[in-house]
């Protein structure tokens, strides 16, 4: 299996909580550190997906700032919304809601489903060993 770079584009992050904060495991995960430290603001970065991860490295320098990274298998969801010029894709993950704004976002929307499938699938198989 190749480990290759599937799609990169540059565009900005914002996460949501996607249930109520009372609601919340005791243990944080990427998505909760990253949203301790943005917030709910819009991030410019560059997001990366590979055929097993999918990454955000925000652009800014400043000390302490981390990249997020998902297994693909995590996302149980990704919607494009309309737009003239960037589109927002949101992506779904446990607790989290995550939006996405680029350019060429509709391509880089079936790229995440192929891939968010396929990891399912190598999960699925390896609980079924």
């Amino acid at each position: 299996m190749s480990y290759g770079v599937i799609a990169s584009k540059a565009g900005h992050l914002s996460v949501e909580d996607a249930v109520p904060r009372g609601s919340r495991s005791a243990q944080p995960d990427a998505v909760d550190r990253f949203r301790t430290t943005w917030g709910s603001m819009w991030v410019p970065g560059r997001l990366t997906l590979t055929s097993l991860h999918l990454t955000f490295m925000p652009h800014s320098t400043r000390k302490g700032v981390r990249m997020l990274e998902l297994n693909v298998a995590d996302i149980t969801g990704a919607d494009l919304s309309p737009g003239m010029v960037s589109k927002t894709i949101t992506l779904r993950v446990s607790r989290h809601a995550l939006r996405f704004r680029c350019l060429g976002a509709q391509h880089l929307t079936q790229d995440i489903l192929a891939a968010a499938g396929a990891g399912q699938e190598r999960a699925h198989l390896a609980n079924d060993r």
